[in-house]
């Protein structure tokens, strides 16, 4: 039976009903109500100080518990702030819901130069964009914006309320599940295809993203471990790093291990897309002989940019794990060494910068203190260039649903909101199981952690356990030697000496700052034992990314075809 409420605790009961009980707002009037029925309910607010810094949480959140991701904002000013953030979620496929108050219908002005709903500004990178033209209809468009948010490709859906109607009475019609559909499990003939393909191959890999965790649910990890127990490589992508556990010799993550991605001749896909981080696909990246399997539950990510010659339109996780099994009965069992033997080089050159001489600290060192330091079931969220380089060929993850960054997209500074959302959502299971929560160590540059640095003022706030490490060259680094090699100039790549510990400190947050090698580890320790908002500033040799621009062996982000190994 329906029953009265207000639009703003229908919406709240909506949102906590989807199993969401963190929601992420900068301070407005215009929907104080909302929040107050939302902390009524039970669930939690956290202030950003930045639309696109409120956004972005939601989209961490929502990447790290598979719930969806609830943000408010206003849609004036706001709506224009947050689109940074709403392209990262949309090009990285989370689910998310945006929901934007605005003028009253009796505000707008007639010669405005805009719409005051915005929805140009959004209609062509999202994927749903309404305003509710009445709030007897206020249900209606809140599945709708939930349902598009996490059906198909999932993404970012944005519902527009004016905001008189925020106190308006409704009939509150009975609560109805959300679920997106599911596809079923592939065929028996795609499987056995699959399964002779793989059978033939003398160097099969299989390549992972978050659309295996997304649509794939826990048979996708399940499946992806059972082909690394066979001999078949795991290469992990952004989210779908830590779904196998990074170990040699047949776990890795994609950035680290593409240079050898030449050397397969059968290539399984599941859930990714062959973008340019994948190099489309193609030759040299790929063999161009390779046969290409990809299982993915998008019609629409099959035969991007490379040819498939096994096309499955299927649920990810179920199918992997029915091949997988078909593999184990028939006896099949492979040996990975050809990839440790391709990596090999690779891994000597990054190992050697452990070994260095210079007092200064490089880049590299960072990620390996952070991988001999951290937790087995740690999270990170990474940042920058030259910094997210060089961690990707250091530092490991372990577990599902415990890795993001600024790509696909590239915004940077997108890593710290991330990281908010990651700890926040980590906060909350934590409290669900009784649990102490994980820590989320953010790892950036001094250039990527300015766009955002009043989130340090979030973080503390909400009293999250993050660690945030900035490795400090004081220039734009990549920039910088870029500019070296190819001009054999600068200009405006200078940053400074900030002091990024006074910054955190002022905001509340422990700071420290470290230059020397033997006091990285023990500042790591003491963020640790901290459990709470942390800063590390770590004072980088200026000249560490340098090697990164001469030496394929030291370059994991490419933006070109891969160039022959050095010597």
């Amino acid at each position: 039976m329906a029953t009265p409420a207000t639009v703003a605790t229908l919406l709240a009961k909506r949102i906590f009903h989807t199993g969401t009980k963190t929601l992420f707002a900068l301070a407005g009037a215009t929907y104080a109500p909302l929040l107050m029925a939302f902390e009524d309910a039970g669930g939690k607010i956290i202030g950003g100080r930045h639309e696109s810094g409120t956004v972005g949480a939601a989209d961490g959140y929502a990447r790290r518990t598979g719930k969806l991701g609830f943000a408010l904002i206003i849609a004036e000013q706001g709506l224009a702030n947050a689109l940074t953030a709403i392209l990262t979620a949309s090009q990285a496929g989370t689910p998310m819901v945006v929901i934007a108050t605005r003028f009253p219908d009796g505000w707008i002005e007639p010669s405005a130069s805009l719409t005051v709903d915005l929805h140009e500004f959004t209609v062509s990178s999202i994927k749903f964009s309404r305003t509710v033209p009445s709030p007897e209809r206020v249900d209606e468009y809140f599945q709708a914006a939930c349902k598009a948010a996490m059906e198909g490709t999932p993404g970012p859906a944005l519902l527009i309320v004016p905001m008189d109607m925020i106190n308006k009475v409704v009939q509150e019609p009975s609560m109805v599940a959300i679920r997106p559909s599911s596809l079923p499990i592939a065929e028996p003939t795609q499987i056995a295809s699959a399964v002779a393909a793989i059978a033939k191959a003398a160097r099969p890999i299989a390549i992972v993203d978050e659309g295996c965790v997304w649509g794939g649910g826990d048979a996708a990890e399940a499946g992806l471990n059972a082909l690394a127990a066979l001999g078949i490589p795991v290469l992990g992508s952004s989210l779908g790093r830590g779904l196998v556990a990074e170990r040699e010799p047949c776990g890795y993550p994609w950035p680290y291990a593409q240079l050898a991605a030449s050397l397969a001749d059968v290539v399984i896909v599941v859930g990714a897309k062959m973008t340019m981080w994948f190099g489309y696909g193609k030759a040299p990246r790929f063999n161009a002989n390779a046969r290409f399997i990809h299982i993915d539950s998008r019609a629409e990510a099959i035969g991007r940019n490379v040819p498939v010659h096994i096309p499955i339109v299927a649920h990810p996780g179920r199918t992997i794990a029915a091949i997988a099994r078909k593999l184990g009965e028939d006896d099949f069992r492979h040996d990975s060494q050809w990839l440790v033997d391709g990596l090999a080089a690779r891994k000597a050159k990054l190992a050697s910068f452990l070994s260095r001489e210079e007092a200064s600290i490089h880049q590299i060192e960072i990620g390996a203190a952070l991988d001999a330091t951290l937790p087995e079931d740690r999270m990170i969220v990474c940042d920058g260039a030259d910094i997210l380089n060089f961690t990707l060929g250091r530092l490991r993850i372990h577990r599902p649903r415990s890795y993001a960054d600024h790509q696909p997209y590239g915004a940077m500074g997108m890593g710290l909101p991330l990281a908010i959302g990651f700890a926040a959502g980590e906060a909350e299971m934590a409290s669900d199981n009784g649990t102490s929560p994980i820590p989320t160590t953010y790892v950036t540059g001094d250039g990527s952690v300015g766009f955002f640095l009043a989130e340090l003022d979030t973080m503390r706030r909400a009293n999250l356990f993050i660690i945030a490490i900035v490795s400090n060259d004081s220039m734009w680094g990549t920039e910088y030697h870029g500019q070296k090699v190819v001009y054999g100039r600068t200009s405006n790549t200078e940053l400074g000496q900030s002091d990024y510990a006074a910054v955190a400190r002022a905001f509340g947050c422990s700071g420290q700052t470290v230059s020397d090698r033997a006091a990285l580890v023990p500042a790591i320790e003491a963020a640790l034992a901290h459990k709470g908002p942390s800063l590390v500033d770590v004072i980088v040799d200026p000249n560490g990314g340098a090697v990164r621009k001469t030496d394929p062996l030291l370059s994991m982000i490419i933006f070109e075809e891969v160039a022959k190994k050095s010597s």
